[in-house]
């Protein structure tokens, strides 16, 4: 199913932009920037973008309908445009609606945006867990969201023998590629021991501050524009198709989650907050994709947790379950490895801009395929397989890009 679409789409204009503390900008002043470089890339006149598709309003906007008010800032006038607010894994799942808009006729063209930046409330750690706490059940505990996230790295842990060392060394791992990064929040931290990571502050049991995301950088943005794979051709040399999409949405709060206790999806024994609908999302990308994990060159993945980072590298397939700290050891995720994890840095160094933060692994895997990376650079890296992670372990979508059809 959903094979009649593999390598249907392609992009054929990119866009990024970064800020920092020397150069301040706004979450629509980033994703104007990016935009204008995505369609000035297609070589297509901005009236001809029939299609406007965003990730959710940036956490740093008040307004809502962002891609209303991104098109009137763009000054383009859609015949179909909206917001993806599967929480910020929308980023990564616009790409698919992209594809579907382009394919059935409906538009020529379509741009996807995402962004975001520094802020404007005073209490981050309140507000940001009010937006993903059961208002009911949870947010009178005033939980944090390392809180909220504890609960799954404590029961991982005793499932399947994980110890901290384990998780220390995801960090490592991270750090090593982050470092690199002219942009990754935690570059001038250099590179780290299990030691430096286990010496680090508690935040909420098993979580250190080395095993969390950090916020930043200043502000991201990654605009694409997406045609038909036939358009595509007379575009530009080297398209970069999307070979699969797929996405899965398990549930709101953890409380719900704990709730699940009967599925058709391949979830595990529930409940359980041990296993991901990024198995979903995965298996519906490989399979309208063709690939399997073992045909993955390299991957940029959405993972704000050291934990979680183990637990996708299950569910996306590279692991059996509960198997993953025998990959995290194994270096094949380190530079120089078989398997590049996150060559940005990803959440964990990189770090986790608000709503851009899902969108910064495909601005990688583009950048990376293009051999324009700003950090490391790969040699080869293949098909890339990029995902995005909303809310607390709620919402997945998993998009493959490649240079073949």
């Amino acid at each position: 199913m959903g094979q009649e679409l593999r390598s249907a789409a392609a992009i054929v204009g990119f866009g990024d932009a970064y800020a920092n503390a020397d150069n301040r900008k706004t979450a629509n002043e980033l994703a104007v920037e990016a935009a204008v470089r995505a369609i000035g890339e297609a070589g297509i006149g901005k009236q001809e973008v029939g299609g406007v598709f965003t990730s959710r309003k940036p956490l740093s906007e008040v307004g809502t309908q962002w891609n209303n008010i991104m098109s009137a800032h763009l000054q383009l006038t859609p015949d179909i445009s909206t917001e993806v607010t599967s929480h910020g894994s929308g980023a990564n799942g616009m790409l698919g609606y992209a594809t579907i808009a382009v394919n059935s006729g409906v538009v020529d063209y379509a741009l996807c945006m995402s962004s975001d930046a520094g802020p404007l409330w005073n209490d981050l750690v309140a507000d940001t867990a009010e937006l993903d706490a059961d208002p009911i059940f949870e947010a009178p505990y005033g939980p944090s969201i390392p809180s909220l996230y504890a609960q799954g790295a404590i029961r991982y842990a005793y499932e399947f023998g994980v110890t901290e060392e384990d998780f220390a060394q995801v960090a490592v791992t991270h750090q090593r590629w982050g470092v690199h990064h002219p942009h990754a929040a935690k570059r001038s931290k250099g590179e780290i021991t299990i030691e430096d990571v286990l010496a680090s502050p508690l935040i909420a049991d098993p979580i250190r501050r080395w095993n969390a995301a950090m916020w930043g950088p200043g502000g991201s943005a990654g605009a694409f524009v997406v045609t038909t794979a036939e358009r595509a051709a007379d575009l530009v040399e080297d398209p970069i198709y999307i070979r699969g999409f797929g996405g899965s949405n398990t549930h709101e709060y953890v409380t719900d989650r704990l709730s699940l206790v009967e599925s058709h999806r391949p979830l595990g024994v529930l409940p359980n907050l041990t296993h991901t609908g990024a198995i979903r999302a995965a298996q519906k990308a490989y399979d309208m994709a063709g690939l399997t994990p073992t045909d993955i060159g390299s991957v940029q993945c959405g993972n704000n947790f050291t934990h979680v980072a183990m637990m996708l590298m299950e569910d996306l397939g590279f692991a059996e379950k509960g198997n993953a700290k025998e990959l995290v050891w194994s270096g094949r995720l380190d530079p120089g490895g078989d398997l590049p994890w996150n060559t940005n840095g990803g959440w964990l160094s990189f770090g986790q801009n608000g709503i851009s933060s899902a969108v910064d692994p495909i601005v990688e895997g583009i950048r990376q395929m293009r051999g324009t990376a700003l950090g490391l650079q790969l040699d080869e890296p293949g098909h890339v397989l990029t995902h995005a992670l909303g809310g607390i372990y709620s919402c997945h979508a998993v998009t493959i890009l490649s240079y073949e059809k």
